[in-house]
């Protein structure tokens, strides 16, 4: 433990010199986000704190503690509005880096497997510029805390870390949509592993499920065309969620602007992909009876409906909402490389993770989609 708290060092400051370096303009106040234009700002330079903090945005119908904290503050020192967004930002993103190192996890239990899942989070292809550095959008940093957390090894445990750990699950599923959806996720671990430990941790994820829950019933604007479908929304998925995180942008979109095909025929080929992926991890399930790749993918499909039929688009699943389900699925495939023992199958997991972070570093920065997200104002 000791040696990792010294390796660990020098990691965290080259993390923070990529995340300064990808978008360093981001603290000095010329960032694409500004605070105060987001309508949570508006309304706590209107309202009192209590107001502020239980604010629910209409157009949203659910529940963003942390969005409303940071918002309200950002009105007590208006000319730093924007840092203080981007910091708060930052401490989230860099906290689950801590947890990840830190945690004594089932799934990230060797040193190896802590930092891969680290790099992944900081700049696989799913990390859109989108979601980057602006509380606006950190309750998809939550969702993957939330889901990291599902893999805490409890054995063990002190009890205070047990209630630390509750308290971050809550407050998690209070600031972010995609955190509170896992709790059917917590509950089916606990039917795997039934004990005293999994049931209150399933009951700490159902608290903030249920308070968006009767958010919505109450507060639903009755926004028909937020739910609406169009076939596109298939070949959205197909190339969002299930090529992007391993392959980025650039190179599915040279094949895509270069082959000479009907959009139904993309439709055909984004059918057959959903179809293979299926088989291949159902067989894999199947095949290794592994509980927590279970857990992983029962978290992807859940993710993946809930922005399926959650996306504002009819015809779009992409960008912010392709993170968690495009993060998931690369750590299902790190569960796979770990139980893999069919050298040929070892090698294609690892090589879509390698290959995820190759090109997730190469678009990090200039080659990034959405790239004027991180151009400086200046």
């Amino acid at each position: 433990m000791t040696k990792n708290k010294i390796f660990f060092i020098p990691f965290f400051l080259l993390l923070i010199f990529l995340i300064v370096y990808r978008s360093p303009c981001y603290f000095f106040q010329e960032g694409y986000w500004q605070i105060e234009s987001f309508e949570f700002y508006i309304y706590s330079l209107e309202n009192s704190f209590f107001k502020s903090i239980l604010y629910i945005y209409p157009e949203a119908n659910y529940f963003e503690l942390t969005l409303n904290i940071v918002s309200k503050l950002g009105t007590y020192f208006p000319n730093y509005s924007a840092l203080i967004d981007v910091y708060f930002a930052l401490s989230i993103k860099l906290g689950i880096f801590l947890y990840i190192y830190f945690s004594d996890s089932i799934i990230f239990n060797e040193q190896k497997y802590k930092i891969l899942a680290i790099l992944l989070v900081l700049f696989s292809p799913p990390m859109t510029p989108e979601v980057w550095l602006t509380t606006l959008h950190a309750k998809a940093y939550f969702g993957i805390l939330s889901f990291i957390l599902i893999f805490q090894n409890f054995d063990n445990l002190e009890s205070y870390k047990k209630n630390a750990y509750r308290s971050l699950i809550i407050f998690s599923g209070l600031s972010s949509i995609y955190a509170s959806i896992f709790a059917p996720i917590y509950f089916l671990k606990y039917l795997i592993k039934n004990n005293r430990d999994n049931f209150i941790n399933f009951l700490s994820s159902l608290i903030p499920l249920l308070i968006n829950l009767f958010i919505f019933i109450i507060f639903s604007n009755d926004n028909k065309d937020r739910f609406s479908f169009d076939i596109g929304k298939i070949e959205s998925f197909s190339y969002n969620i299930l090529i992007r995180p391993f392959f980025g942008s650039s190179i599915p979109k040279f094949f895509h602007n270069n082959l000479t095909l009907e959009n139904n025929e993309f439709i055909f080929i984004a059918f057959f992909l959903i179809v293979i992926f299926l088989i291949l991890i159902l067989y894999k399930i199947y095949q290794k009876k592994d509980e927590i790749t279970l857990l992983i993918f029962c978290s992807f499909l859940l993710q993946t409906v809930f922005v399926f039929v959650g996306s504002l688009y009819g015809d779009f699943v992409g960008g912010r909402y392709a993170v968690i389900p495009g993060i998931i699925i690369l750590i299902l495939f790190i569960r796979l490389f770990q139980l893999e023992e069919n050298y040929f199958f070892k090698g294609v997991f690892g090589t879509l993770i390698l290959i995820s972070l190759i090109i997730g570093f190469i678009e990090f920065k200039h080659f990034a989609p959405l790239h004027y997200m991180l151009n400086c104002k200046i």
